[in-house]
């Protein structure tokens, strides 16, 4: 354990934790205790001695690999993440030719190499790859589904990159049939604050057959600081939706202690900092803290896809029959506080709720210019502050 960055950090040794691999992260249970061989696009034997059995395919892969040089590529859903995507993209020198979304408008802002069309479906049929970012379950039934979505338009070896929160059960029955076409399909959750995304230092999650992982990480990395594969479609699901649980546990743990602190006379900023270094410390107290501070709530993401996400986590829960007492809790909180503020309130409301039952602002100044930096740090997700008199 050590203080790195005004924050507590716990180094982890020994094991997966050491090896520099796509696959380092998968769990010892399910390790393959001898060296597996694919061959791929990269025209070399790759070895992967962590990649679980169960989903290494005994055949010689096809896909090519994402390049710059010939790798074309769509996005489906120009909203916030699939604008922050196609720049990020365009930026590291991939062609990004098209794109859809159900509102027009979004097509004006738009970088000119990029041409709009009229359909999910042309999006798929005129690039090798295409990327979804949708908010919700229905969303990304009405761009997959029909004569015009966009499995209507996947062939053999186009991938589909989904980023969407969304339902697993689905996505299973899109990637049967994609597979049927020749097609591959990855699920592609992302966490870590839309600011991140925007600067290229998200985090994000892969569920799907690990050697289209492996094909398609070099133009995931043109978004993402970490590129962590899971396992087969579902389980890269359930992370993402069981890190927005706890993270919603610890934006209600975290207003009522500010309240707390208020309350009791201790100035907010030293707690703040005090708790930093602190067993409490966790990447909600490092960034949502400020957000709640300065009175923002974090508008990037707001309550009702919080509580999308929630529910989702719900129904996974009540799949596998397991309680799960103290999020239901937060749930019922969650809700509350969308009800109370509205729908677009921002994800970090709930301390907002306290603010007004108790009539005791937690706002406070020197954070009006505050923002921050993800790194990732012995395989840990550590925050970089700015805009802060340190």
């Amino acid at each position: 354990m050590y203080v790195y960055r005004g924050c507590v950090r716990v180094l982890c040794s020994g094991g997966a934790f050491n090896r520099v691999l796509l696959y380092r992260h998968t769990p010892s249970s399910i390790i393959k205790q001898h060296t597996a061989t694919l061959t791929t696009a990269f025209n070399r034997v790759l070895l992967y001695p962590h990649t679980p059995s169960s989903l290494i395919k005994q055949h010689t892969a096809t896909l090519t690999t994402a390049n710059t040089q010939t790798t074309t590529v769509g996005v489906v859903g120009c909203g916030n993440v699939g604008k922050a995507v196609l720049h990020n993209l365009i930026r590291a020198g991939y062609k990004v030719v098209t794109a859809y979304d159900v509102d027009s408008t979004r097509f004006k802002d738009l970088p000119s190499c990029i041409e709009p069309v009229a359909s999910p479906r042309q999006v798929a049929e005129k690039v090798d790859v295409v990327i979804t970012g949708l908010p919700r379950p229905a969303n990304v039934k009405a761009a997959v589904e029909g004569s015009q979505g966009l499995m209507a338009g996947l062939t053999k070896d186009k991938v589909w990159i989904d980023h969407s929160t969304t339902d697993p059960n689905q996505t299973k029955i899109y990637a049967k049939e994609a597979e049927g076409k020749g097609a591959h399909v990855l699920e592609a959750p992302i966490t870590g604050g839309m600011t991140s995304l925007k600067k290229g230092q998200m985090v994000v999650h892969i569920g799907g057959q690990p050697q289209v992982a492996e094909a398609m990480t070099p133009l995931l990395k043109a978004s993402y600081k970490e590129v962590f594969y899971v396992g087969e479609i579902g389980m890269a699901m359930l992370v993402k939706v069981v890190s927005n649980m706890l993270a919603c546990v610890n934006i209600v743990a975290m207003g009522e202690v500010l309240m707390l602190a208020k309350r009791a006379g201790l100035d907010l900023n030293t707690f703040w900092r005090a708790i930093r270094v602190s067993a409490g410390n966790s990447f909600v107290w490092e960034t949502g803290a400020p957000l709640v501070f300065n009175g923002q709530y974090d508008p990037g993401f707001p309550l009702t896809l919080q509580n999308k996400d929630l529910q989702l986590g719900y129904d996974m829960a009540l799949k596998y029959q397991v309680p799960i007492d103290l999020h239901q809790a937060v749930m019922a909180i969650y809700r509350r506080s969308q009800y109370q503020l509205g729908d677009e309130a921002g994800c970090y409301s709930p301390p907002k709720t306290y603010e007004l039952a108790l009539g005791e602002s937690i706002n406070i100044p020197g954070f009006e210019e505050w923002s921050y930096d993800n790194e990732i740090i012995n395989g840990s997700l550590v925050v970089k502050h700015s805009g802060l008199d340190e």
